[in-house]
């Protein structure tokens, strides 16, 4: 088959073509290459302003935190849990005009009835000193052998100018008998080496450093300048330590205690032991005080020294999870602590009426079960109101609000339990003075250096502050301690 051309047809040059399609093609990759390294380039300034805008963020969001504090109030000790301790000079300035209190029209210090105590005098004095004038005043005669009339007497308390220890010095002898038996006496427990020291010093050293709060060094100088009484330190820890020991019995009754009793306190509160943060647990009662020291927050503190619970014990408390977690009979939240976080939302929201609402609540609670009687108390009432509030919707409100509403719609049964039980008491404070005297120790001191001494020193508080509580004198107590253990020792 053949194919006609006109003779004017143009004759192509296919190699020229080619090289030209090819220069094209060239130029076409050169174009295609720049294109990446540009793309590339610019994918790589993105990846930069991606990272900056990261950081831009994380500022933001710091900036933001940072505003936020003077957005929202202060927290301090009248609207949250923080210690009067770590407040801020200004909030405490504020809490001395702040009560969660409502003001009564009663003036300020003590009521009609009252009980008021006055220093009265001794009818045994130790010592009587005479005061006789010696001559007149007018004429200067002299009134040495005219009879005296007693006229008035006063009292002057005070102690001896030194104050010396007493030194028992026990001497064993032998005797032989007549059927050759020779024998020995023998020394009392409290003498188990040459020179020891007594129950009365032992007693003595551990309400210094227990219930006074004064550290080993502050504490041997104070036996050396006021009673004459050298002790190294390391012979007052070995004391306190004999003392724990001594008591061991003891403070596991107190723990036997607690877990009969109807109605208990807990509490917990942070601990510098061995340059960590731990914890001091209070469990206590109007007449038991229980305090043990854990390196945890957490239920197992909990379950090391209550492994079965307290089945028969309604437990008061703030709403710390783990108290949840125990096994009891029921719960009773603390008011005050709620009271407080009210305070807060009120102060952070004041065009709402819900937390004032509520707030006015607990307090009407707390002040109908002081003031009216016991069946008089509108009990249904006062349910049906805390579940209208509880059941507002808060959604339109900051997110704190709407915090608090689950939490409590979760505890509500533990709310009003102290209507129903005068046992019962409405707030959890009995359980945070309990570890104050902690917290002031620990002021002084610092930390405690070791897991033992914060053994030591919690159970030697339980002790003094269960006797406390029974009305009898905590160094009396301890002095009883010594004294048993030496009666034991014989």
């Amino acid at each position: 088959m053949s194919i006609y051309l006109p003779p004017d047809f143009p004759v192509i040059d296919i190699e020229n073509v080619l090289k030209t399609l090819q220069s094209h093609i060239k130029l076409l990759e050169h174009t295609v290459n720049e294109q990446k390294i540009e793309i590339s380039r610019l994918n790589y300034r993105l990846g930069s302003k991606d990272k900056d805008i990261l950081i831009l963020k994380r500022e933001i969001k710091a900036l933001e935190e940072k505003l936020s504090k003077y957005e929202k109030p202060v927290k301090d000790s009248h609207n949250s849990s923080i210690a009067p301790s770590q407040e801020a000079i200004g909030s405490r300035e504020l809490r001395r005009t702040t009560s969660l209190r409502k003001k009564s029209d009663r003036k300020s210090g003590g009521q009609p009835g009252h009980p008021g105590f006055t220093l009265e005098q001794t009818p045994t004095p130790d010592h009587t000193v005479e005061h006789a004038p010696d001559f007149c005043l007018q004429c200067g005669r002299s009134l040495t052998n005219e009879l005296s009339e007693p006229l008035a007497t006063r009292q002057v308390i005070d102690l001896p100018e030194i104050i010396k220890p007493e030194i028992y010095e026990h001497r064993i002898y032998g005797k032989q008998c007549s059927c050759g038996c020779y024998n020995k006496g023998t020394f009392p427990a409290e003498a188990k080496a040459p020179v020891c020291y007594g129950p009365n010093i032992r007693a003595l050293i551990t309400y210094f450093h227990t219930v006074q709060c004064i550290p080993y060094e502050r504490l041997s100088e104070t036996l050396r300048e006021c009673f004459n009484v050298e002790l190294s330190q390391g012979t007052i820890d070995n004391i306190l330590n004999s003392m724990k020991a001594d008591s061991e019995d003891i403070y596991e009754q107190i723990r036997l205690r607690i877990t009969q009793s109807p109605v208990v306190g807990a509490d917990e509160t942070g601990a510098n032991v061995g340059k960590k943060l731990q914890w001091i647990w209070g469990f206590q009662t109007d007449k038991l005080t229980y305090l043990f020291h854990d390196p945890s927050r957490g239920k197992g503190a909990i379950d090391k020294h209550f492994s079965d619970g307290l089945p028969d014990t309604t437990l008061v408390t703030d709403r710390w999870t783990p108290y949840f977690s125990c096994f009891v009979k029921e719960h009773q939240l603390c008011l005050a602590h709620l009271l407080r976080e009210l305070t807060y939302l009120s102060e952070l929201d004041k065009n709402q009426i819900w937390s004032s609402a509520l707030k006015e609540l607990f307090q009407e609670a707390i002040h109908k079960r002081k003031t009216m009687e016991w069946e008089m108390i509108p009990r249904e009432d006062m349910l049906k109101r805390l579940d209208s509030l509880l059941g507002e919707p808060l959604y339109t409100l900051h997110e704190d609000f709407g915090r608090l509403q689950r939490s409590l719609l979760k505890h509500r049964d533990s709310i009003f339990r102290f209507l129903s039980n005068p046992a019962i008491p409405y707030d959890n404070n009995a359980s945070e003075r309990s570890l104050r005297l902690f917290k002031i120790k620990q002021k002084i001191s610092g930390c405690f250096r070791s897991d033992k001494g914060a053994d030591m020193y919690t159970q030697l508080l339980s002790i003094a502050d269960t006797s406390n509580k029974n009305g009898k004198s905590r160094f009396q107590a301890l002095r009883l301690i010594a004294r048993i253990a030496r009666v034991a020792r014989e």
